[in-house]
Formats: C-alpha cells, sequence, structure tokens
C-alpha cells in the first residue's frame, strides 16, 4: 500500500522497532521525521526519506520543533522506549 503525500513523525526513529516503523512508511512513500535522543541520531543509520531530528519527546519545545512546519493532519507513531527510574 502507498501512502504517498502522507507526512509521519516516529518517535524513537533512529534505532530499533521506531527505526524499522520510520524506514517502512518512508518505502511506502511517506516523508517522515524521525525524532529521537541526540546520542541516537548521532549513531542512526541514514535512509532515503527520513529526517532524523535530534530531540527529546519528553520536552515539548523539542516536539514543537520537529513538528513545525508539516502538515496538522501528518501521521505519529510512539515508539520512543525507556527505563524507569527505580528507587
Amino acid at each position: 500500500m502507498r501512502i504517498d503525500g502522507t507526512t509521519a513523525l516516529v518517535t524513537g526513529g533512529a534505532s530499533g522497532l521506531g527505526a524499522a516503523t520510520a524506514a517502512s512508511l518512508a518505502e511506502r512513500g511517506a516523508s517522515v521525521i524521525a525524532l529521537d535522543l541526540p546520542q541516537g541520531v548521532e549513531k542512526a543509520e541514514p535512509h532515503d526519506g527520513v529526517r532524523l531530528v535530534a530531540g527529546d519527546v519528553t520536552s515539548e519545545d523539542d516536539v514543537q520543533a520537529a513538528l513545525d512546519g508539516i502538515d496538522p493532519d501528518a501521521a505519529l507513531t510512539r515508539d520512543a522506549g525507556g527505563r524507569l527510574a527505580r528507587a
């Protein structure tokens, strides 16, 4: 299925499931923004159609910066993960 003309924001998009999701969406024609932590973006393998953006999904400013200038009807996939701190 082609999804040409769709813009997708993939959080956690620099590695693992997020990177696979971003690549799959791009291969189907979407314009993909992959948001991940700076250290993840630095290590990420580039993929055609995927724009890697360094940022933290817990930061409203970082997410807004990634979203600036894209269609408000863009798709969103949340693949960012992390560990919960234990006391």
